[in-house]
C-alpha cells in the first residue's frame, strides 16, 4: 500500500523590493520635511521679525543646498567611491522645487502678485537677476529630467543639464549679493561650489 505523498512544505515569498521609481518617490516625499515645516511658519508660527522674509530665505537655502548635493555626487563616486548616481535626479528635483517655492512666496506672498512692485525689485537689486536666471535653468532641468527626455533629446540633453554649473555659479552670486556686506556663510557656500566644481573638472582633466 502506497502511503501518500506529503505536500511539500510552504515557503515564505520573497519580499519584493520597491521599484527604483518608488524609492526616488519616497525620498523625494521625506525631504519636503523641511519645506513643510516652513510653509507651516507662515501662519502658525514666527521664525524671526519678518515670518515671510525668513521662510523665504531659508527655502532659497533648502534650494542651494539640494544643488550642492547634486553637484556631489560625482566627485563622491570619483574620489569617495561612494556612488550616489541613482539618487542625483531626486536631488536635482528637490533643488527646483524648494527654488520654485523661494520664488512663489517672493512673489505671492511677499509681492502680493503686484507685478510692478517684483520689477521695479528686479531692476534695483542686483541680485536678483542671477536668482532668476538660476531659477529658469533649474526649471528647465526639472523639466526635462525623466528618461523618456533622455531619449528624445539624445546627446543634447547632456548638453543642457550642464546647465547646472551654471546654475550653481549664479546662485553662489545671487547669495553673496543678497547681503550689503560681507557675511561668512554665503562665502563658505561660494568656496563650496568653487570646490566641488574644481573637483568635477579637475578629475575629467586628469582621466583626459
Amino acid at each position: 500500500m502506497n502511503m501518500p505523498e506529503r505536500p511539500p512544505p510552504l515557503r515564505p515569498r520573497p519580499v519584493r523590493a520597491a521599484s527604483p521609481l518608488a524609492r526616488e518617490f519616497l525620498l523625494y516625499c521625506f525631504l519636503l520635511v523641511p519645506l513643510a515645516s516652513e510653509l507651516w511658519m507662515l501662519p502658525n508660527g514666527t521664525p524671526g521679525d519678518n515670518p515671510v522674509k525668513q521662510v523665504e530665505a531659508d527655502l532659497g537655502l533648502w534650494a542651494f543646498r539640494f544643488l550642492l548635493m547634486t553637484l556631489a555626487i560625482t566627485p563622491l563616486r570619483r574620489y569617495g567611491r561612494i556612488n550616489l548616481v541613482r539618487w542625483r535626479r531626486v536631488l536635482g528635483l528637490l533643488a527646483f522645487t524648494y527654488a520654485f517655492f523661494h520664488v512663489f512666496v517672493f512673489i505671492v506672498i511677499d509681492k502680493k502678485l503686484a507685478m510692478n512692485v517684483v520689477l521695479h525689485a528686479v531692476l534695483t537689486k542686483y541680485f536678483l537677476p542671477f536668482g532668476i536666471m538660476a531659477f529658469l535653468i533649474l526649471m528647465a532641468l526639472a523639466a526635462t529630467s525623466s528618461r523618456a527626455s533622455m531619449r528624445v533629446l539624445g546627446r543634447k540633453w547632456r548638453v543642457l543639464h550642464r546647465g547646472i554649473y551654471i546654475a550653481a555659479c549664479l546662485v553662489a552670486v545671487h547669495y553673496l549679493l543678497f547681503f550689503d556686506g560681507i557675511r561668512t556663510e554665503p562665502v563658505l557656500y561660494a568656496a563650496l561650489t568653487l570646490g566641488l566644481l574644481a573637483a568635477r573638472f579637475g578629475g575629467k582633466h586628469r582621466q583626459a
